[in-house]
C-alpha cells in the first residue's frame, strides 16, 4: 500500500481547458468590478452635484419658484469654480499636494467638458417648480436616494448672463467649505446611526447582519426610488393643498 508521501501529484498544463475557463472566469470578474467601481463613483459624483445645487438653492430660497435658463447658466458657471480657489491655495503652498490639485483639475476639465457638449453636464432640473420642490423639499440629500430627483442636461449657449445677474446670486451662495460641512454633518448623523447599531449586535451575528443589511440595502434602493416616484405627485398635492 502506497504510503500518504507517495500520493499522485496532478499538474495542469497552463494551456489546459479549465486553465483557460478559470482566465476568462478571473477576467469577467476584474472588468465587472472595474465596470462596478465607476458606476459607484459616478452615482456618488452626480449625487454631490445635486447636494450642491439642493443647497445653493435653499441659501437663495428659493424652493419653489423655478430657475430662469440664465439664473440656471449662472448657478452651473459657479458650481463648475466650486474648487478654484482651493486649487489656488494648494498650488501657493510649499510642498503643494499633487495628487488633490491633479485631481480637482481632472474633474474640473472633465465637468467643463460636459457643459460644452451637445448632450450638456447633467444637474438636477430647477427650471420646473415641481422638481424644484422635489429636489429641496422632498429629497433627503442620500445618494441612495437621488433617483428621485429629475435631472437635465444642460449646455453652455453662446450668450453670456448679464452681469447684474451674475453678482446677484453669487453674494448669496454658500462656499464649497460651507456645502461640504452640511454633508459632513448628514454623513456623520448616519455613521453613528450605524456604529450605535452596530454595537448592540453580538459578534457571533454581527457578520451575518451584516450580509443581509448588504443583500437588503441592494434589493431595497431600486424599489424606494420607485416608491418615491410613485408618490411623488400625491406628496406634492398634499403639500400645495395644505
Amino acid at each position: 500500500m502506497a504510503g500518504k508521501g507517495n500520493a499522485k501529484v496532478v499538474v495542469t498544463h497552463p494551456k489546459s481547458r479549465k486553465v483557460r475557463q478559470l482566465q476568462r472566469q478571473s477576467r469577467r470578474e476584474k472588468r465587472i468590478s472595474e465596470q462596478k467601481g465607476k458606476r459607484n463613483a459616478k452615482a456618488a459624483l452626480e449625487a454631490a452635484r445635486f447636494f450642491w445645487f439642493r443647497e445653493q438653492c435653499l441659501a437663495l430660497g428659493r424652493t419653489k419658484l423655478a430657475f430662469s435658463r440664465e439664473e440656471t447658466q449662472v448657478l452651473t458657471e459657479q458650481y463648475l469654480k466650486r474648487n478654484d480657489e482651493e486649487i489656488v491655495a494648494l498650488k501657493s503652498m510649499r510642498n503643494p499636494t499633487a495628487g488633490r490639485i491633479k485631481i480637482l483639475e481632472a474633474m474640473k476639465t472633465s465637468e467643463v467638458d460636459d457643459f460644452n457638449s451637445s448632450k450638456g453636464i447633467v444637474i438636477p432640473d430647477i427650471t420646473n417648480s415641481d422638481n424644484l420642490e422635489i429636489l429641496t423639499s422632498i429629497w433627503d440629500g442620500r445618494a441612495d436616494t437621488a433617483g428621485v430627483v429629475r435631472r437635465v442636461g444642460l449646455t453652455r449657449t453662446g450668450v453670456s448672463p448679464a452681469a447684474p445677474a451674475v453678482t446677484e446670486l453669487e453674494g448669496k451662495l454658500l462656499t464649497i467649505d460651507e456645502v461640504r460641512e452640511r454633508s459632513i454633518d448628514f454623513t456623520s448623523r448616519k455613521s453613528r446611526k450605524f456604529q450605535t447599531m452596530k454595537r448592540v449586535q453580538s459578534v457571533k451575528k454581527t457578520p451575518t447582519a451584516e450580509d443581509v443589511w448588504l443583500r437588503s440595502k441592494k434589493r431595497g434602493v431600486d424599489l424606494q426610488a420607485k416608491r418615491l416616484r410613485q408618490g411623488r405627485e400625491a406628496v406634492l398635492k398634499t403639500r400645495r393643498a395644505n
